[in-house]
């Protein structure tokens, strides 16, 4: 059967801004069946809903409509679905009451969500209705579906709480179920359908109300196209209805397609994921007509969140807006618990206050020379820089991945200068599974397939051996080796400690053999592990000292190398430089950052706090977590594969208020702000916790 739509006139459609609820598949499945699209014998791919919903969230916030998240809970899968888990006008909200038992607990959820985000006071029917999923909203009036859900009766009980009429539509197919499958609201005063879903009273009802409804057909029907979400003029809606969105875009709408196929599984789409919020009858505001899409592609899928950024990082789905402490918040005002602490560099926190007040007041003296001449900071920075590391010169740079290129350099000066090597022939010798920038330099010795394939020729003069093996190291080491560079723990790779003995040995074989041994400390120091510098767990004294991150104090890129004179006395007027290396800026926040460290606090804080994380972390091992690694306020967490990749993981963590990154495969790492607190640790734990159980 195929029906058409009466001619509807392409006019100008003016969007509004809504606010909306979600829930995050995080437990979805399929276990049971209340409706015929549901079948527990077909699997379902979790991570694959979590993406698609992923990408639903995103296109609403890319149109600039506002989405809260409501936390989703163990044991109900359909909360997803969060159309049906209440109504919401004209300072009304209604919590749903559901027909099936399986879904029943979903109601009281969704009534303490409601009333506890300022949508009170939430009423409660005595007959069965199951939210928007069948009392849908056009204009000033409710189209409310029954026949398989929601109770005739309660359609008066709605109508008498809201104060608007009800018009009562019969569904006959059970296919359609609630009337958001079957019917679809595109502004408040046209709709979507699909007559053969309604009994013919219904049907003759629709045509009288609307008679320049767009008609679906058969095929638009079964694929759930209706089960769409409006702004007055962007639809929302599934790719796999073309005849609907050409008749849609016909009428003057601009169609966006999104594929949730996964959740369809379920019998639900994309407006069953979607509950909008009115909190009053004037709460949907016109948006600037410069914000809609372009008319020429009235069918595109909105573009990226940052379509003039290049792609080489791949964010989770939160945008920053501010940031104190441990805590960053995002554009819509959600709080996230910042366990990642920007791989290090917001050691001291988000707009440390000491940090903060020291950049403020260089900003209002001096900012930037260059090193054409000198600056009153930048002496006393690497004083103070060189004395907290046992050193006696600086080299100060800009960025991590600049400061071990100058320390490659540097070790190269000194092995043809001091060593004698011949010119030309030296060699370093490096680990597996290291990571220390991204330059060519640092990715021709790298082993990791993103970061090094498509950029050939590759650099030199590098030898790799494996990492924690003393005795391969020995093996590598010749005459013509001027350095050995090492993380200490190595940071990318997954928070891998070494043995015990391993860099003891290394830095006995430097000695023996007469060659540099370099430690990349630019994650693993400055407080992050319990100890100024990761060596010192071991004893060990390097010969350089790459350091960045945390000496910007979360403000700016500061980096430096740090040695003795004999090592950094090699470099000569010309050799080397950085326009921005030991600015003003970097050497007052740098100074700082020193200053804060010197006094040893920071260091005892992040032992202990680590100590207890650590110990809450392995009591997960066998419950989701097959293994934990690192010391201080760094934390490498192996999850069982079967749960997910280490993205996966973090991208459920932050639906519950997380931020963390993944390495590799499954595996994750914490690194958080050295400010954040013994609670915070313990609440993190616990989302890490509900995640890794649910995720089975």
């Amino acid at each position: 059967m195929t029906l058409t739509s009466p001619a509807l006139a392409p006019v100008a459609r003016v969007p509004r801004l809504r606010t909306y609820a979600m829930t995050p598949p995080v437990h979805f499945t399929v276990s049971y069946a209340i409706n015929p699209w549901m079948d527990p014998s077909t699997p379902v791919d979790t991570d694959l809903a979590i993406a698609q919903w992923l990408r639903l969230r995103e296109t609403y916030e890319s149109l600039g409509h506002r989405v809260h998240i409501v936390d989703p809970h163990p044991g109900l899968p359909d909360m997803v679905y969060a159309a049906n888990g209440g109504l919401s006008i004209g300072g009304h909200t209604i919590a749903a009451r559901f027909a099936f038992p399986e879904r029943g607990p979903e109601g009281d959820l969704y009534a303490a969500w409601f009333d506890g985000n300022g949508l009170g006071p939430v009423h409660r029917t005595v007959g069965i209705q199951e939210g928007e999923g069948d009392f849908l909203v056009v204009g000033d009036r409710i189209l409310a579906g029954t026949g398989f859900r929601s109770h005739r009766d309660t359609h008066d009980e709605v109508s008498a709480i809201t104060g608007l009429p009800v018009v009562t539509l019969e569904l006959v197919d059970p296919r359609y179920y609630h009337l958001d499958t079957a019917l679809g609201v595109l502004d408040d005063e046209n709709i979507a359908y699909y007559p053969p879903a309604f009994s013919p009273a219904s049907r003759a009802r629709l045509t009288s109300l609307f008679p320049s409804a767009i008609v679906a057909t058969d095929a638009d029907a079964a694929v759930l196209g209706l089960n769409l979400v409006s702004d007055g003029h962007r639809v929302v809606m599934t790719g796999a209805a073309p005849h609907l969105a050409e008749s849609l875009r016909a009428a003057g709408y601009d169609t966006i397609a999104i594929d949730l196929s996964e959740l369809r599984k379920g019998g639900g789409g994309i407006k069953c994921c979607t509950l909008e919020l009115r909190a009053t009858d004037k709460e949907v505001l016109a948006i600037p007509p410069a914000v809609s899409p372009p008319p020429e592609r009235p069918s595109a899928v909105p573009p990226p969140a940052e379509p003039h950024v290049a792609h080489n990082y791949s964010p989770l789905p939160v945008t920053a807006a501010t940031a104190e402490g441990a805590w960053i918040t995002d554009v819509d005002g959600r709080r996230f618990l910042d366990c990642l602490g920007a791989y290090s560099a917001v050691n001291f926190g988000h707009r440390n206050p000491r940090i903060v007040a020291a950049a403020t007041a260089q900003l209002e003296r001096i900012t930037l020379t260059s090193r054409a001449f000198r600056s009153d900071r930048l002496e006393p920075f690497c004083a103070s820089l060189a004395a907290l590391c046992g050193k006696e010169m600086v080299l100060p740079m800009n960025t991590g991945a600049e400061a071990v290129e100058s320390a490659i350099k540097v070790a190269r000066k000194w092995g043809y200068d001091v060593k004698g090597v011949p010119d030309g022939q030296a060699k370093i010798v490096v680990v597996d599974g290291n990571f220390h920038g991204r330059t060519i330099s640092i990715v021709s010795f790298s082993d990791d397939p993103d970061a090094r394939n498509g950029f050939g020729p590759y650099t030199p003069g590098f030898v790799r051996v494996p990492f924690g093996d003393a005795a391969a190291m020995s093996a590598a080491i010749d005459e013509y080796t001027v350095a050995v560079l090492v993380e200490p723990i190595q940071g990318e790779a997954g928070i891998i400690v070494p043995p015990d003995d391993y860099l003891p040995r290394v830095r006995a074989l430097c000695t023996q053999h007469d060659v540099l041994m370099i430690a990349d400390e630019i994650q693993s120091g400055l407080g992050r592990t319990g100890k100024t510098l990761a060596v010192q767990h071991w004893g060990v004294e390097a010969d350089l000292y790459t350091l960045g991150k945390a000496l910007g104090g979360g403000i700016l890129p500061v980096s430096a190398v740090v040695a003795d004179r004999d090592v950094l006395g090699v470099l000569h007027p010309g050799e080397h430089g950085s326009t921005f290396g030991g600015n003003p800026l970097a050497a007052a926040v740098g100074h700082t950052v020193v200053d804060m460290l010197a006094e040893g606090t920071w260091q005892a804080r992040a032992a202990d706090l680590g100590n207890h994380m650590h110990a809450r972390l392995h009591d997960l091992i066998g419950h989701g977590v097959v293994a934990v690694r690192g010391l201080g306020l760094w934390a490498g967490i192996d999850v069982e594969p079967s749960l997910g990749t280490g993205k996966d993981i973090c991208l459920r963590l932050a639906e519950r208020g997380v931020l963390a990154k993944d390495t590799h495969g499954a595996t994750l790492r914490l690194a958080p702000p050295l400010v954040i607190t013994e609670a915070e640790i313990e609440w993190a734990v616990d989302q890490l916790a509900k995640v890794v159980s649910s995720a089975g």
